[in-house]
């Protein structure tokens, strides 16, 4: 016989599983198109589905300053993902900005902080 205190048991370490799916902290990807000036890349994810696919990839991420004089394509870089929407920031006034939406942790606010490895270094 089930007791509910083991039901309740399986249900929150379902729940904390599924919790901890959906939040993006940080992941390393394989940059495959820069623009001119390096300071914008297009990823693709390293790490694949469980499914064993591939994840989408993340479009136009903005590049840390220091990053970007190591930066290019094939280099495998360190994504973090902001803790609130960057939807609002502009990154050359780089002034105070309003959230634009309540999403957290979301692929879509994502950043390069470090370059993890470029062929040559």
């Amino acid at each position: 016989m089930v007791r509910q205190r083991d039901q309740d048991i399986r249900f929150l370490r379902g729940f904390i599983n599924t919790l901890n799916a959906n939040l993006h902290v940080a992941q390393l990807g394989r940059v495959y198109r820069t623009n001119e000036d390096n300071s914008l890349v297009d990823i693709q994810p390293l790490a694949l589905n469980s499914s064993g696919t591939k994840r989408a990839p993340l479009i136009n991420v903005p590049v840390g300053l220091v990053a970007r004089q190591y930066i290019k394509e094939g280099a495998v870089v360190l994504v973090q993902f902001l803790d609130r929407s960057k939807e609002n920031w502009n990154r050359t006034s780089n002034r105070e900005f309003p959230i634009g939406s309540k999403r957290m942790h979301d692929v879509n606010d994502a950043v390069v902080s470090e370059v993890m490895w470029v062929e040559g270094h």
